[in-house]
């Protein structure tokens, strides 16, 4: 009987003792995966960096999902922007909180296309999320011919991605051969300049036994050469000694 008596009692005590590890290591362990059973203050995320705000809200019971990037031009790429629910809200244990990361202000600095040709720059802007706009052409000086003298917006500024950047090509420098003016009056030399889209440079007089007075000895560039429209010619006038 005392036998029996005392394999009960230990029984009985063994059981309870089991009973009681397994309710502390339920509040423990278990009730604060459960939000405590209770309501949570969600915890300020904004700033925080994903790794830093999943410990955050794993002491408090509250689960985190990133729900996408956003452009945001107060915080830092990758750190946490926006969170819903908000700072401050109460809400049950093991609920989530998604939260946005900043993907940054969203703004492309252009780069300087000056001398590339426009396949180049067309791979290159699309490398960058920006697109080719308006393409137009005139002439220039010192830039070769279909390469870029420019570009709207202008080289540096800061752009949005899908943006459209316009570009000015170079027809080159446009020349013309000089027209023949020697040999003729200084009014129709000048009419002939002008008429060929050039403009009438210095003009000397100079005495002449070969010339008559007011006719064109010289002229400089000399006839046939290529010069570019608008260019001054320069001429020598025949004239007679005083």
């Amino acid at each position: 009987m005392y036998y029996n008596g005392g394999k009960s009692f230990l029984v009985s005590f063994l059981v309870s003792l089991m009973t009681s590890v397994i309710v502390c290591v339920i509040f423990i362990f278990v009730v604060p995966l459960l939000g405590g059973g209770g309501n949570q203050v969600v915890p300020d995320l904004v700033g925080s960096t994903v790794e830093q705000a999943r410990v955050i809200t794993e002491t408090r019971g509250l689960l985190i999902v990133v729900g996408g990037e956003e452009e945001n031009d107060k915080m830092d790429v990758n750190l946490i922007c926006r969170q819903v629910p908000l700072q401050g809200s109460v809400v049950r244990g093991r609920s989530t909180v998604t939260v946005y990361l900043s993907k940054g202000s969203g703004d492309i600095v252009l780069p300087d296309f000056e001398r590339m040709g426009l396949s180049e720059a067309t791979i290159r802007l699309s490398e960058i999320g920006l697109r080719i706009g308006e393409v137009r052409s005139e002439e220039h000086d010192t830039i070769d011919k279909d390469k870029i003298i420019s570009t709207s917006p202008r080289a540096g500024s800061r752009v949005k991605k899908d943006d459209l950047i316009g570009v000015v090509l170079s027809r080159g420098s446009q020349t013309v051969a000089v027209p023949r003016v020697t040999g003729k009056a200084l009014s129709t030399a000048k009419r002939l300049i002008e008429d060929a889209g050039f403009t009438v440079g210095n003009v000397s007089w100079e005495v002449s036994t070969e010339y008559n007075v007011g006719i064109v000895m010289r002229q400089n560039p000399s006839a046939g050469a290529n010069a570019k429209k608008g260019s001054a010619i320069n001429l020598v006038v025949a004239t007679v000694l005083e």
